[in-house]
């Protein structure tokens, strides 16, 4: 018998971020981050900057230098918190517009907010993938098969 830990990934979370800043969002499943991980690739690829896709478009991807490959994996990073915050979050707290009132979680809104404060976007990144990276990492390869004969046995 096998036992494991219940693991909510059904039920609402929310991601405190400090400051009193806090993000809200529903429940996704695996397809659903699957296909925000396409789309947000594609736009990676197609929210380079200039100079950058210039290059790429000049030169074989073997020939492109490691700022290539970090400028697509941080807009392709972006982009996924983006994605999977407008398709499944429900809101946040402590951020507001100048007079005050509580800012909408839109993409104007999670566009200045990410760019004002460039490192709750890496934040985001993980705290979101985290339930999904732990049910991962839950498998253990090197566990003995109850059906297979071996060595010890």
């Amino acid at each position: 018998m096998a036992l494991r830990l219940v693991r909510a990934l059904s039920g609402p979370r929310r991601i405190e971020l400090g400051y009193g800043v806090a993000v809200s969002y529903r429940a996704f499943g695996y397809a659903d981050l699957r296909e925000a991980e396409a789309t947000a690739h594609r736009l990676a690829r197609e929210t380079m900057p200039e100079r950058l896709a210039f290059a790429a478009a000049l030169h074989d991807d073997e020939d492109l230098g490691p700022e290539h490959d970090e400028g697509r994996r941080g807009q392709f990073a972006r982009h996924l918190v983006k994605l999977l915050l407008l398709r499944f979050g429900t809101g946040w707290e402590g951020v507001e517009v100048d007079d005050g009132r509580a800012a909408p979680m839109t993409e104007d809104t999670l566009d200045a907010f990410l760019s004002l404060f460039p490192g709750v976007a890496s934040v985001l990144h993980v705290r979101l993938l985290e339930p999904w990276a732990e049910l991962e990492a839950e498998g253990n390869v090197s566990a003995r098969s109850p059906h297979t004969a071996t060595a010890e046995a």
